[in-house]
């Protein structure tokens, strides 16, 4: 069995399982998978998350091209009202 049909028939599923538990319980869940090079299964379940899922996700979803990952993680700041002020290149990005 080649690896992505093992993550999507044995691994994805116990996954999905601890992300709906997580979702149950009210908590935020992220899960990146890399079955071959830049290969990645994605499994999460968000409630309410924190800055750092909202990054840790957009990484995993965006990976390996990082301006898809910085100009969304500014849409992301702008749009929820996050001061990037304290960070050079996302005000670097603004300005430009």
């Amino acid at each position: 069995m080649n690896k992505e049909k093992l993550y999507d028939k044995e691994i994805a599923p116990k996954i999905m399982e601890i992300a709906k538990f997580c979702e149950d319980n009210g908590l935020s869940f992220v899960c990146a998978v890399e079955y071959a090079p830049n290969k990645i299964g994605r499994t999460l379940a968000m409630k309410n998350p924190g800055l750092e899922m909202v990054m840790i996700n957009h990484c995993a979803k965006t990976a390996p091209n990082i301006d898809s990952y910085m100009i969304g993680l500014l849409r992301y700041a702008k749009d929820n009202g996050i001061d990037t002020g304290q960070s050079m290149f996302l005000r670097m990005m603004e300005s430009a």
